[in-house]
C-alpha cells in the first residue's frame, strides 16, 4: 500500500508545479505525518524533490526531471494505453480507470488520443458470463498472491460434479476462454480447471504448500490424429466460413457451393461447430463422421 502511494505522489508532483503537505494528505487520505515520512522515502532514492517552507510551502520536483529509469517511452506508454483499452477480463472498470489515469499522467503529450485498437471482448461468452468470470478471475489471483489454496466444486466436460482442493499456481488464457492451472490434492497432479465451470469457490486460508509437480508429470495429453475432413457449405455462409479456415482450405465450386478441405484431430467433437451451420453444410468425407452427423440429428429431432 506505502509503495503504491508513494509512486501516486510521484505522478502527482510530476503534474504541478508545486503541492502542499496538506493537499496530499487529502487526496490520499492519509495524515500530513505519513506525507511528509512518503516524501522523505522518495528523496531517499534518489527522486529530486524540493520542500518549500513557510505558508504557502509544499513541494515541487526539480524542473525537467524524467522518470526514465522507472517507466516507459511514449511508444511503449501509447502501446500499454491501447492495450488497456481492449478492456481485458482481467480488470473490472475501476482498475481500468485508475491504471489508464496513471499512465496517461506519464504521457509528455497529454493532447487526447484515441486508441487505434477497441474490442468489445475477447471470448464467446454472454456479458453476464464475462462479469461472473472477471470475479473468480479476481479471486483466484489473489488467492495465488497469498499462498492459500481454494475448495472448488468442479463441473467436467462429461458432466461429472466433483469437489476439489487446489493449489492454484497461475491462470492461463486458451481458446477464448480463462483457465486456472493448478495442483488438485485430490489427483496429486497439476491440473488445468475451466472458470466456467468452476460453480463455487471457497479460499482455504492454509499457507502450507501441497507438493507441485513438474509439468512433465503432467499425464500426456492423447495423441493427436489427424484426418482429412471434406466439407460443402451454401455461398451465403462465405463470410463466416473466414472465421474458421484459410485461404488454401477454402474452394468456390461453379455451382455457388463452396468446398472446404481441412485436417482435423479426431480426439476432438467437431459436432457442435457443424450444427451450428444447420442446413448450410453437408457432409462428403469420411463416411464415419457423416454417420456420426446424421445420428445426432436423428436423436435431436427424436428428442
Amino acid at each position: 500500500m506505502k509503495t503504491e502511494r508513494m509512486f501516486s505522489i510521484l505522478i502527482y508532483l510530476l503534474q504541478r508545479k508545486k503541492v502542499s503537505a496538506e493537499e496530499l494528505a487529502n487526496k490520499f487520505e492519509v495524515s500530513k505525518r505519513t506525507i511528509y515520512r512518503d516524501i522523505d522515502s522518495l528523496s531517499a532514492i534518489g527522486i529530486p524533490i524540493i520542500s518549500y517552507l513557510g505558508k504557502n510551502g509544499g513541494f515541487t520536483l526539480i524542473d525537467n526531471y524524467q522518470l526514465d529509469k522507472f517507466t516507459f517511452n511514449e511508444e511503449e506508454k501509447k502501446f500499454l494505453l491501447e492495450g488497456l483499452s481492449l478492456k481485458n477480463e482481467l480488470f473490472d472498470s475501476q482498475q481500468l480507470s485508475t491504471l489508464q489515469s496513471k499512465l496517461e499522467l506519464l504521457k509528455e503529450n497529454h493532447e487526447v488520443e484515441h486508441a487505434n485498437i477497441t474490442i468489445s471482448s475477447s471470448t464467446l461468452h454472454r456479458e453476464s458470463i464475462e462479469e461472473e468470470t472477471k470475479i473468480k478471475i479476481k479471486k483466484v489471483l489473489s488467492t495465488i498472491e497469498q499462498g492459500h489454496k481454494i475448495s472448488i466444486s468442479y463441473v467436467s466436460q462429461t458432466a461429472n460434479i466433483s469437489s476439489r482442493t487446489i493449489q492454484p499456481i497461475k491462470l492461463n488464457f486458451m481458446n477464448g476462454s480463462w483457465y486456472v492451472e493448478a495442483f488438485c490434492e485430490s489427483r496429486e497432479a497439476l491440473r488445468l480447471f475451466k472458470l466456467t465451470r468452476i460453480r463455487s469457490m471457497e479460499v482455504i486460508h492454509d499457507k502450507s504448500r501441497s507438493v507441485i509437480v513438474e509439468k512433465t508429470d503432467v499425464p500426456p495429453n492423447k495423441t493427436t490424429e489427424l484426418e482429412t475432413i471434406t466439407l460443402l457449405f451454401s455461398k451465403s455462409e462465405l463470410g463466416k466460413l473466414y472465421d474458421f479456415f484459410t485461404e488454401d482450405e477454402i474452394s468456390v465450386l461453379n455451382d455457388g457451393w463452396i468446398n472446404v478441405t481441412f485436417t482435423y484431430d479426431t480426439n476432438k467433437n467437431l459436432l457442435p461447430f457443424l450444427l451450428m451451420f444447420g442446413r448450410h453444410v453437408k457432409i462428403l468425407s469420411p463416411q464415419w463422421l457423416k454417420n456420426k452427423y446424421l445420428d445426432e440429428i436423428k436423436f435431436i429431432y427424436e428428442s
